[in-house]
């Protein structure tokens, strides 16, 4: 298994919410290369050629990334096999993954992005 890194753009096999079914869509990685390699599995939000009503989600350097047309986050994230994985992409620029970090911390709520392991002792 390749171990996909932070920022990695993949084309996937993504569900959809409801798990009906799934669509090849480009998503973004947001776990860690430790992650994939253990688990053997990798996190990521989506991304879209739809325009998303948040204009911050727009990428601004979709072409680097390895992406055909203009791009949006789409602020769903997911767990996905590296099965699911027909090929990777590209990577996203340093611009676009602060994007990302925003979009993020738009789905977590504040006190899940701020727990350290101190934090969780009894």
């Amino acid at each position: 298994m390749i171990p996909y890194e932070p920022g990695d753009v993949l084309l996937v096999r993504f569900p959809f919410t409801d798990l009906t079914t799934t669509k090849r869509c480009p998503m973004v990685v947001v776990s860690s290369s430790a992650f994939s390699s253990r688990y053997g599995d990798v996190v990521g939000l989506a991304l879209s050629s739809y325009q998303q009503e948040d204009t911050a989600l727009a990428l601004e350097d979709w072409q680097v990334a390895g992406l055909v047309k203009p791009t949006w986050i789409k602020p769903l994230v997911a767990t996905l096999a590296s099965t699911a994985v027909d090929r990777r992409l590209g990577s996203l620029s340093k611009q676009d993954r602060k994007r990302v970090g925003d979009a993020l911390r738009a789905i977590f709520a504040p006190e899940f992005l701020t727990i350290r392991e101190n934090d969780m002792a009894v």
